[in-house]
């Protein structure tokens, strides 16, 4: 309680800064400060700025300075934060359709994942967040696969069976995490590492960029490669606010959320073995199991029927 009014404060605060320029936008994150995901708000704001001059300033508060991933989407959703910078999913239990983000073994590699959500699939699931949960979602980005990072050796699918595992609190990442035969674990994102070392929970599934920010490394040190989801990151604004600015600015906006996503691409592919050669050094054990029984494990899942057909679309998309 005293974490979401420290929060509250701290943006009403931010609300009497005045600005020379025509728009301010802030844009909250969870990454820390030399983060991956930091850098691509910086991306995001470099080239806003350099598009519109002195008609925006953009101020960035990462390391869930503006507090936590859930306290800063609804700070979205009220109007009082203009955007954050997060993955989709985290607008679940507003949306079904933001719940795809969950679903295992959806997107057979990083070019099906652009041709969705850069093509006509795409833009509908995001427009109809927009229109019926109020958030306009702009760059969607490709973060990485997802893996299980966890305590104890596991080199199959059945050496999972019943790990503890913590999951967002999301429908579908609970579903698809079951149904892989893990037992998911809803822990708040900041208190993952405590809940590991602790012993709550025996792991927990993230991308690469992710277990290395966050230094999960330290409390888990079995890297279980699975590519299981791939994570959506995007800048999701307030859809009311985003839609009373003028064409010149939502176009920069989208123009450089693009960029920031372009950047995103690049930084994943010359970066993952980087990641990945660094956890090892940290004493990361890398485990490679046949991935063919955890897609077949997967299609035992059960999602909403409102998502059912939106994850149709996906997988027709060639």
């Amino acid at each position: 309680m005293l974490k979401t009014l420290l929060a509250a404060a701290c943006v009403a605060a931010l609300m009497t800064v005045s600005a020379q320029a025509g728009v301010t936008i802030r844009v909250g994150g969870a990454g820390s400060d030399d983060s991956p995901d930091t850098k691509a708000m910086q991306v995001f704001k470099d080239k806003l700025e350099a598009d519109l001059g002195s008609d925006v300033a953009i101020e960035l508060f990462p390391g869930s300075h503006l507090g936590t991933v859930d306290e800063m989407v609804e700070q979205v959703k009220g109007g009082v934060l203009e955007c954050m910078y997060e993955s989709v999913g985290v607008l679940g239990s507003f949306h079904p359709a933001a719940n795809v983000e969950g679903v295992a073994y959806l997107y057979r590699d990083e070019d099906h994942f652009f041709r969705i959500w850069r093509g006509p699939v795409g833009q509908e699931i995001l427009d109809s967040i927009a229109k019926d949960a109020g958030f306009r979602v702009v760059g969607p980005a490709y973060h990485g696969f997802r893996q299980f990072l966890v305590t104890k050796p596991a080199d199959s699918l059945d050496d999972l069976q019943g790990r503890k595992v913590r999951a967002p609190g999301i429908p579908a990442y609970i579903e698809s995490i079951r149904a892989l035969g893990a037992n998911p674990a809803t822990v708040a994102f900041e208190e993952v590492y405590t809940a590991i070392q602790q012993g709550v929970v025996d792991g927990v599934e993230q991308p690469l960029f992710a277990i290395q920010d966050k230094r999960f490394y330290e409390v888990a040190k079995h890297l279980v490669m699975t590519n299981h989801m791939a994570e959506t990151m995007g800048f999701m604004c307030n859809a009311d606010w985003y839609q009373a600015q003028d064409e010149r600015t939502r176009n920069a906006i989208h123009a450089a959320a693009d960029a920031s996503a372009d950047w995103y691409k690049g930084y994943t592919n010359e970066a993952q073995a980087a990641v990945l050669e660094k956890l090892v050094s940290e004493g990361v054990i890398v485990h490679k199991p046949d991935l063919a029984p955890f897609m077949e494990k997967a299609k035992e899942a059960s999602y909403d029927p409102a998502l059912e057909p939106i994850i149709a679309k996906i997988r027709a998309v060639q």
